[in-house]
């Protein structure tokens, strides 16, 4: 298992270098909306993040959401493509080899390890294990998860959904909605069968927050959404902007 090897330059390298300015570079905009509560006497918990995953730029996002909720975060990445990326461990990615049940259980364990370590931090997963089309269903999910949240009770698992989508501009917009997180105490991870269940359960509120989110993005519902970043200006921007005409609002 490759463990991950935060520190700062390397953080700042990656993070602002290469995520944000790729990110501006191939996006109009960046929305991110939480649908439940993250209250305050809750930031201490461990808190688990299960995505769906559905493009290349998924671990992208995990960072700009970790900034935004002002939390130490690691992501669980497949380790082969760790190996060959090994600079994304500086900004908190760990490997995981879902081939290999011992190497996989050694990662959950880590995973476990690093949210005991201090308080509030985040885990992030992608419990689909590779990439598939945003609307694929149903969507089946690793335990690791659920297995984590067992170790860490209490604690959060929190359901999140991601689409891309082409709206008026050159580049698409990307959408984060994240949903209730799920109070996980110590009694409900001692009970029998907790971790098939619980990945029963966010298989269904992570199918659920996609569907919500494809819908409001379809009915042009964008008003809860907080813009996260927003991209340089596309060809038909420029080009309005040069010919002094008012741009198209965007709803």
């Amino acid at each position: 298992m490759i463990p991950a090897r935060k520190f700062p330059f390397g953080e700042w390298l990656v993070t602002h270098q290469l995520i944000e300015r790729s990110m501006r570079k191939y996006f109009d905009r960046v929305h991110f909306r939480m649908r439940g509560s993250y209250p305050e006497e809750q930031r201490g918990l461990p808190l688990i993040i299960c995505a769906n995953h559905s493009s290349w730029w998924d671990g992208y996002v995990a960072v700009l959401v970790e900034r935004y909720l002002n939390v130490d975060g690691y992501l669980m990445m497949e380790e082969a493509q760790l190996r060959r990326y090994f600079f994304f461990t500086w900004a908190g990615c760990f490997s995981v080899d879902r081939h290999n049940a011992r190497s996989a259980m050694e990662s959950v364990q880590y995973a476990a390890h690093l949210l005991k370590q201090r308080p509030g931090r985040m885990v992030w997963l992608f419990p689909q294990g590779e990439i598939q089309p945003n609307d694929f269903r149903p969507l089946t999910f690793f335990s690791g998860a659920a297995h984590i949240a067992r170790l860490t009770s209490p604690s959060l698992l929190c359901p999140l959904a991601i689409r891309i989508e082409h709206l008026a501009e050159q580049r698409p917009d990307l959408f984060i909605s994240m949903g209730e997180p799920l109070l996980i105490t110590p009694e409900e991870a001692s009970k029998p069968g907790f971790s098939k269940r619980y990945t029963r359960e966010m298989e269904q509120r992570v199918t659920h927050e996609l569907d919500q989110l494809h819908n409001d993005v379809t009915a042009s519902n964008l008003a809860g959404f907080t813009p996260l970043l927003r991209g340089k200006s596309s060809v038909n921007r420029i080009f309005d902007t040069l010919l002094l005409r008012k741009q198209i609002a965007r709803h």
